[in-house]
């Protein structure tokens, strides 16, 4: 037997007036992925998360600054309770202004930065996971389009050769006829195959573009009529396959993220330190029995302390560990239909490979018998009807056979690519 990869290579090896490009199924993923818009959403999310994560840097690293201002008025004002003779008591307007700067910077804050950091990173690895497994489908529709290309192309083929047969019959026929040593029928016959024959080869050709246009809407690609499809022989092999699914990965995402907002979570009970500035001016100022505007200035340290956080933080890491659980019982589900669908796969390669050994000896015994007929009708003893029964059977039995070396490649690729390689 030819190695697999010599009959792919020579599979849709066909005369033709120019060069023809080469596609591989390989070049289908990676130009399908880049072709995808999900590719530009990963894009974005990647920007996304990179701005969040400097802007949690900034409002750590910076101070903040803001600015304040307030007008009002009160029904009533704060007044001494004294009289003093010829001594004048000042008293406050009743009208109030203030405008302030204010500026706060975090001397210490428990790391709460660290661990917003931590969370956003591991929420962007979520999002950007939940892609490629969108992506990762893309794939099971490319191969049904290349192997469905792959097939078509090898039909045609076959139909080809079957034509040539025919027409060189009609030829002979032709000649018969005109010595008479074979009836018209014969040649009627023979002409009804060649144009059955004919029709065939058209509608084969419109199926390819069809399949082709569908293929290059998916992955990008200029696909003509004269593009070879390649699947590379390393596409074949299945024996020893690592699991390598996206979705594994996506739950070791999910249960990273939930492990930093649980330390997230925990960091709300750590104390804040803070120093604070602010300068302004109003009316009062900081001495409210002057009535005059006037600029003042106050500056110091400021400890929070949120101990009410406690109140329900043991009711979140609760529902953070069912959230995690629910993770390990969804990958459980996973892994379970994951090893199905491989078992399945693998019967399928076995089914196929089995029917491959007698569609060899059918093939050959059918080629057998088409050489008997072919001789048997030059020397008159076989009618064209009977010939070329035994020329479609021939040509049956060779698709049937590539058909079947076809859907075992197409078997063993899905079988890969549910492996994730």
């Amino acid at each position: 037997m030819k190695p697999l990869s010599m009959f792919l290579f020579g599979l849709l090896l066909m005369p033709l007036a120019r060069a023809q490009s080469v596609i591989t199924l390989e070049q289908c993923y990676s130009s399908g992925i880049a072709n995808d818009p999900l590719t530009r959403q990963r894009e974005i999310l990647q920007q996304t998360g990179e701005l969040a994560l400097a802007n949690l840097d900034k409002n750590r690293r910076l101070p903040q600054l803001g600015i304040n201002g307030q007008a009002s008025w009160q029904s009533e004002v704060t007044k001494l309770p004294i009289e003093l003779p010829g001594v004048p008591i000042p008293q406050l307007s009743k009208d109030q202004y203030k405008l302030t700067a204010d500026l706060s910077y975090t001397l210490y804050d428990g790391q709460q930065t660290v661990f917003q950091k931590q969370v956003q990173q591991a929420s962007t690895a979520v999002s950007l996971q939940q892609i490629a497994v969108e992506q990762n489908r893309l794939k099971e529709q490319i191969n049904a389009y290349f192997l469905n290309i792959l097939l078509t192309d090898e039909n045609t083929r076959l139909t080809r050769i079957r034509l040539e047969e025919l027409q060189n019959r009609v030829a002979k026929a032709e000649a018969g006829v005109r010595y008479g040593t074979v009836a018209t029928i014969g040649v009627d016959v023979l002409r009804t195959e060649v144009l059955t024959t004919e029709q065939q080869l058209g509608q084969l050709g419109s199926n390819r573009r069809g399949l082709r246009d569908q293929l290059g809407i998916l992955t990008g690609l200029v696909i003509t009529d004269s593009t070879r499809l390649i699947i590379e022989e390393g596409k074949t092999v299945v024996a020893n396959l690592p699991l390598n699914r996206p979705e594994q990965k996506l739950f070791d995402a999910q249960r990273t993220l939930l492990d930093e907002q649980l330390r997230l979570t925990a960091n709300r009970l750590q104390p804040r330190l803070r120093a604070f500035a602010q300068g302004g001016a109003g009316r009062p100022a900081l001495n409210f029995l002057n009535n005059d505007f006037r600029g003042f200035f106050i500056g110091g340290l400021r400890l929070s302390w949120d101990l009410s956080a406690a109140y329900t933080l043991r009711n979140d890491r609760t529902v953070l560990a069912l959230s995690r659980e629910q993770i390990t019982v969804q990958q459980k589900v996973f892994d379970r239909n994951l090893a199905l669908q491989l078992r399945q796969q693998q019967t399928e390669i076995d089914r196929i490979s089995a029917l491959l050994e007698k569609d060899r000896e059918i093939s050959a015994l059918r080629s057998k018998v088409r050489q008997t007929a072919s001789v048997q009708l030059d020397n008159g003893t076989l009618s064209a009807r009977d010939y070329t029964t035994e020329l479609n059977a021939e040509s049956q039995a060779l698709l049937n056979q590539k058909t079947h070396e076809l859907q075992l490649l197409l078997a063993k690729v899905q079988y890969r690519t549910l492996t994730g390689n």
